[in-house]
């Protein structure tokens, strides 16, 4: 690659690398600061290793958990299969293979509000959610409409299309139907298909009725905005692994499986869990959406460089994989970002959402009992949180662990001289001492 080639290449990951920190890191998972010397750690689940002179690469972990001693009989394996939102394919081949063993995969995946299913401590709380949930049905049978010009038919057919832009959306749908008193609500449209009437018979489950009894209507003549369907193609982990020829994990894996179940908060839910921390959620909300003045403008960025990579021989996405890498080694980075936004933050955003799926798990453990093996999928920042709750709260302990390659670049084979990669490993390095003062320095520094 020429000189200008190498000169632009520096200018792109010094703007990179400053609205990647700006942004509170948004695409960084924690993993541990040491290379892979110090691979028994038991509570990594993303580390950084490397082949001097040949290869350096970002690894995630597959953590299988068995109930109290490893050697005792009585529950089924768990596993927390650390994922990269980002990554090369061979990652989502593998990852994909992993969760095809298990006979249950719990997934991580922020839903849509209304999503989260209804429910509440009080009456107030049954409404509002059940609300929401009806506002959440409305609005994929008014996407249906603007898309086909007839609301859908029945509820199966309202399923049917929102499953064809997202196989998670079947799941979401059918949690929704049910209120917040557990009767699935009627869902009926005129014979010419435009209007429908959406029904929630409230508390007593009887047609009308007065305060909490009373029955919930929503309706096409209802103002109600059209779901958001399929995968956001502004969304920025989205942008960021085109421009760096890699895959996005929504778009590598596939979620249409019977075994796959949501395991997370839907957004109204983290909304009001922020709210209850004093975190005002409404700047961070949209940070990685691309929805937002910063959010296009990284958006074009990243476009930019996916343009610009092409003349350069693949030497810009080389040294940005290389940027990413170091910053993704380094669980202080992580730590942080996190701090940035407050103690309130990261209790909804890791503590919370964590707990969701220990819920959960249980009450696989206590209904299901023939279930053998379980699989969570979740980014890397979330396991050694999740391990700690496995251990405290249902006797889970580590039994075997299996590291996938994440995101790896050939010093070889990379457009950039090997001795210039490692100049850029270095200036990043030195930017996150100043930057994060306690990240620890590596052994090969």
């Amino acid at each position: 690659m020429n000189e200008c080639g190498v000169r632009l290449s520096r200018v792109l990951l010094g703007c990179l690398g400053a609205a990647t920190l700006a942004s509170g890191l948004g695409f960084i998972k924690p993993a541990d600061s040491n290379t892979q010397g110090s691979a028994s750690r038991s509570d990594r689940y993303m580390r950084l290793v490397e082949d001097p002179g040949r290869t350096v690469a970002l690894q995630v972990a597959a953590r299988t958990f068995a109930p109290g001693d490893p050697e005792s009989v009585g529950g089924p394996t768990i596993a927390l299969i650390a994922v990269a939102h980002i990554g090369e394919k061979q990652l989502y081949v593998a990852v994909q293979e992993l969760l095809d063993q298990h006979e249950v995969v719990l997934y991580e995946s922020v839903k849509p509000p209304g999503a989260g299913g209804a429910g509440g401590a009080n009456d107030q709380q049954r409404i509002q959610s059940t609300k929401a949930a009806m506002q959440f049905i409305a609005g994929v049978a008014v996407a249906h409409h603007a898309a086909r010009q007839l609301y859908p038919h029945d509820v199966d057919e309202l399923i049917r299309f929102a499953a064809e832009h997202d196989p998670r959306m079947e799941e979401w749908l059918m949690t929704a139907q049910v209120d917040a008193w557990g009767a699935k609500m009627s869902y009926r449209v005129e014979d010419d298909g435009q209007d429908f009437d959406l029904v929630s018979l409230g508390a007593d489950g009887r047609p009308d009725g007065n305060g909490i009894n009373a029955d919930l209507h929503l309706g096409g003549a209802d103002s109600i905005h059209p779901a958001a369907l399929g995968r956001a193609d502004d969304n920025l982990q989205a942008e960021l692994a085109k421009a760096l020829g890699l895959e996005f994990q929504l778009e590598a894996l596939d979620y249409d499986r019977a075994s796959f179940r949501s395991s997370d908060m839907a957004m109204d839910q983290l909304e009001q869990a922020m709210r209850e921390e004093g975190v005002d959620f409404a700047p961070i909300s949209g940070s990685l959406s691309g929805t937002s003045l910063p959010g296009r403008l990284a958006v074009l960025f990243l476009r930019l460089i996916q343009a610009a990579d092409v003349f350069f021989e693949g030497a810009i996405s080389d040294a940005l994989k290389v940027v990413l890498i170091e910053l993704l080694g380094d669980e202080a980075v992580f730590k942080h970002s996190l701090d940035q936004f407050g103690r309130g933050f990261k209790e909804v955003i890791v503590n919370q959402r964590n707990q969701v799926v220990l819920d959960q798990l249980k009450a696989i453990l206590q209904r299901e009992p023939e279930v053998d093996s379980i699989a969570v999928l979740y980014g890397a920042g979330h396991m050694p949180d999740m391990a700690e709750r496995l251990a405290v709260q249902l006797g889970y302990y580590p039994s075997g662990v299996q590291w996938l390659t994440a995101i790896e670049v050939d010093l070889a084979q990379s457009s950039i001289p090997a001795d210039q990669l490692q100049s850029i490993r270095r200036m990043v390095r030195q930017q996150l001492k100043h930057l994060v003062p306690q990240v620890p320095a590596r052994p090969d520094q």
